[in-house]
């Protein structure tokens, strides 16, 4: 039987390819365009192909810095449990805390097809409460989970994500224009956590913390929320520090 021949060009890029992703490893931080070309000695078009090409099947995410980093998929090859359940495992005892600290409702979620899915929840012990189910699906731009989420992405993205569902008006308080969504992410990053004042139910305020993965990125979102009465701003404020410190528990328990 005649073996099939690899072409000598396949292994060059195999090897460029290689060298590129173990470079990028070597960093939490992730790398640039420009740094990395220097970094591997290969020419940026050639760099940006290759780095094109993996974005486009999941094994980089590019950072909204511009920056290059280990996607998820990529991690998942080295693992048996998948990044869900492993942020499921490590989030349940400390979203129970949480809950039982605020006495509010804490909703664990991910980016799914343009919207926010709720992979886990732990119900207010409150009589009174904001109600969530495992598998809910949430608008990104009108919940503080979604905000998280999108800020994590570049600006590009962020528009790309937003146009997939649109910008549907559910409470007189939500955002419906992209000028108004982008303002909003700009400021969830510079401040590290979302606020949905009333934007995807009216009575409901939520507070958001961004949950970060083995590549250094944000993997999942982590939320608090109760009804207007009981949780004014200056309370959900307040709960700010409670909630970021759970979310980089979290994190490090992913990557540990």
């Amino acid at each position: 039987m005649k073996e099939i021949a690899v072409e000598p060009g396949g292994v060059r890029v195999l090897h460029k390819t290689l060298d590129i992703l173990e470079t990028i490893k070597a960093t939490e931080s992730g790398f640039r365009l420009a740094d990395l070309s220097r970094k591997v000695e290969l020419p940026k078009a050639t760099v940006y192909r290759i780095l094109t090409t993996l974005e486009g099947r999941g094994y980089l995410d590019r950072a909204p810095d511009g920056s290059y980093r280990m996607a998820k998929k990529l991690f998942d090859l080295q693992r048996t449990e998948p990044l869900e359940q492993i942020l499921n495992r490590v989030a349940q005892p400390l979203m129970e805390r949480l809950a039982a600290a605020s006495k509010e409702t804490v909703n664990l979620g991910i980016l799914d097809a343009g919207e926010v899915v709720v992979i886990n929840t732990v119900e207010s012990p409150q009589a009174v409460r904001m109600s969530s189910k495992i598998g809910n699906r949430r608008l990104l731009h009108a919940t503080a989970l979604g905000k998280v989420l999108l800020a994590g992405k570049p600006d590009k993205e962020v528009a790309r994500l937003i146009r997939m569902k649109g910008l549907a008006k559910l409470t007189e308080e939500t955002l419906t224009t992209k000028a108004a969504v982008m303002a909003e992410i700009q400021k969830v990053r510079h401040q590290g956590w979302a606020l949905d004042n009333q934007e995807n139910e009216e009575e409901g305020r939520c507070i958001g913390a961004p949950v970060m993965g083995p590549d250094g990125l944000v993997a999942a979102a982590l939320s608090i929320s109760g009804p207007v009465f009981r949780m004014d701003m200056s309370r959900a404020r307040s709960l700010v520090p409670e909630l970021k410190a759970i979310c980089e528990e979290i994190s490090r328990g992913v990557r540990a």
